[in-house]
C-alpha cells in the first residue's frame, strides 16, 4: 500500500527516522553508562516497546496502571508506574500484575507506599519503590529537606517492598540549548543537596533515574543519574524541535492531513482538528500555533475546532489547494497518539507496518 492510498486525517511513522531515533539513544546510553528505561506513554505500543528493549533498554515507563497491564500483558517483563497509586482497586490490579511481571512504583508519601505494601504482603508479591523528590516542576515529589529523610527511611523498611533508590522529572527543564545549561546547574545543586541527605543518613541509593527527552543528550551532565525515561524521542514532534533538541529531520511522526476548504480568502481549513493533533499548545520556542506543515512553514494553524485546522495562508507565497494532502508535525506527539485507534509505519512512499494503540485511552 500506498501513502497516497491512506484515508485522512492519520498518523505516519517514517520508519527510518524512527530507528534512527532508537538507536541514536542507545548509543549514547551505552556510551555514558546511563540505563534506559523509555517511557512509553508516547506511543502505547507493546510492539514499539518491544523494540526499544531491542535496542538495550532495560525495561519501560508507563504513566499509569492500564498501561502497565497492557504492558505486561503483551510480554514486557520489566515496568516502572511513574505514578501515585492511591484506592484499593488500583492496589489490587498493582499486585496481580506483580505477580506476573517486575513491577516498580513511584511514590511521594508514607502512607501509600504502606498501602502498597499491605496488598503486596497479602497477596505474597514484592513490588519495587523509588521515592520521587521534586527539583522544580512541582507537580509531585517529596521536598529536599532533611527532614524527607525519616520518610524515605521508614517507605524502605517496610515489608514486601524492594527498595531500589529515588526518582525525579526535571519537566520544568526545556526552554533552548543555552537555557537548559543554566537550568541543568541549578538542577545539580538540588541533586547534589538531595545525594548528600542519603550519604549523611547512610541509605543507599541503587537508582538515580531522572531526565526527559529535551535534555536527554545533557542526561551525563547530571549528577549522581544512572537511568534516564524519555519518551517523545522515539517519534519526537514540535516541542522538541523548538526546545532545540532535535531538528524536523529527526521527526518520524506526522499526521497526513488533506485541505477540505479555501472558501475564506487567506485561510485553508484541514481535515486534522483538536480531536486529531490534540490541543496542546507549544511549550516551547514562540509557543505559537498548533502544529508545524513540512510543505509550508511559514504557514501558521492558529486554531483548532474539534474537526478542522484553521490554517492562516498569509505569509505562504504559493498556497496549498483544495484536495493537498499536507503533512504536519504536531505540538505535542503523545496525545496525538492517544487519540488514534491505529497508525501506520512507513518506509519512502510506501506502508509497511500498521499498529494497533493497544494502550490508548488507559487512563485509570
Amino acid at each position: 500500500m500506498k501513502i497516497a492510498d491512506l484515508d485522512t486525517p492519520v498518523v505516519l511513522i517514517d520508519l527510518d527516522v524512527m530507528e534512527h531515533n532508537l538507536r541514536r539513544m542507545s548509543d549514547y546510553c551505552a556510551s555514558y553508562g546511563l540505563k534506559l528505561r523509555p517511557h512509553t506513554k508516547t506511543h502505547k505500543i507493546p510492539e514499539l516497546a518491544r523494540a526499544q528493549l531491542q535496542y538495550n533498554a532495560s525495561g519501560v515507563t508507563v504513566a499509569k496502571l492500564g498501561e502497565a497491564e497492557v504492558m505486561g500483558h503483551a510480554g514486557i517483563d520489566d515496568i516502572l508506574i511513574v505514578y501515585p497509586l492511591v484506592g484499593e482497586s488500583k492496589l489490587q490490579r498493582l499486585v496481580r500484575l506483580a505477580e506476573r511481571v517486575t513491577c516498580t512504583v513511584a511514590l511521594d508519601s508514607f502512607e501509600a507506599a504502606q498501602a502498597i505494601s499491605l496488598s503486596a504482603h497479602k497477596a505474597g508479591v514484592t513490588v519495587g519503590v523509588r521515592v520521587e523528590f521534586d527539583t522544580g516542576f512541582a507537580r509531585c515529589g517529596l521536598p529536599i529537606k532533611d527532614t524527607s529523610m525519616d520518610t524515605v527511611k521508614r517507605i524502605r523498611d517496610l515489608s514486601a517492598l524492594r527498595w531500589d533508590g529515588l526518582l525525579t522529572y526535571p519537566g520544568h527543564i526545556m526552554g533552548t540549548a543555552n537555557s537548559r545549561e543554566f537550568l541543568i546547574r541549578e538542577e545539580n545543586e538540588k541533586l547534589e543537596r538531595l545525594l548528600n541527605f542519603f550519604s549523611e543518613e547512610g541509605i543507599e541509593c541503587p537508582v538515580v533515574s531522572g531526565g526527559n527527552t529535551p535534555t536527554a543528550f545533557q542526561s551525563h551532565k547530571f549528577v549522581g543519574l544512572t537511568e534516564i525515561r524519555p519518551g517523545t524521542y522515539i517519534f519526537n514532534d514540535r516541542n522538541t524541535v523548538c526546545a532545540e533538541s532535535m531538528t524536523y529531520d529527526d521527526c518520524a511522526a506526522t499526521v497526513l492531513t488533506t485541505v477540505v476548504s479555501r472558501s475564506v480568502a487567506g485561510k485553508a481549513i484541514l481535515d486534522a482538528g483538536s480531536k486529531m493533533l490534540s490541543g496542546d499548545l507549544l511549550l516551547s520556542g514562540h509557543q505559537k500555533g498548533y502544529g508545524s506543515i513540512r510543505q509550508y512553514p511559514t504557514a501558521v494553524i492558529e486554531d483548532l475546532s474539534e474537526e478542522h485546522a484553521h490554517v492562516n495562508l498569509q505569509s505562504v507565497d504559493n498556497p496549498p489547494k483544495l484536495g493537498d494532502i499536507l503533512r504536519v508535525v504536531p505540538n505535542h506527539i503523545c496525545p496525538c497518539i492517544n487519540l488514534q485507534d491505529r497508525i501506520y509505519g512507513c518506509r519512502g512512499e510506501e506502508v509497511t507496518t500498521e499498529w494497533e494503540v493497544t494502550g490508548r485511552g488507559k487512563v485509570q
